[in-house]
C-alpha cells in the first residue's frame, strides 16, 4: 500500500532547506501578521509574496530597491 506524499505549503520547486532571516520593526511585523491572518497564510508566505511583488515592481520601474 502506497502512502500519500507529505503535504507542504511550499511552492513547487522552492528551496525549503535554506531559509533566510528577516528582521522587521515591530509595526512591520504587525502589518505582516494582520495580512497573514486576513488571508489565512503563514508569515513566511506573506513575506515571500510581498518580496516577489516588490522585486517585480523594482524590475518594472528599473530602479534599485533603495530608490
Amino acid at each position: 500500500m502506497k502512502t500519500a506524499p507529505k503535504a507542504t505549503r511550499t511552492p513547487n520547486g522552492a528551496v525549503s532547506n535554506k531559509p533566510i532571516a528577516l528582521r522587521l520593526l515591530p509595526y512591520e511585523l504587525e502589518k505582516v501578521r494582520a495580512v497573514a491572518k486576513r488571508e489565512q497564510r503563514s508569515l513566511a508566505s506573506v513575506a515571500r509574496l510581498a518580496l516577489l511583488r516588490g522585486l517585480a515592481d523594482c524590475e518594472r520601474k528599473k530602479q534599485p530597491l533603495a530608490a
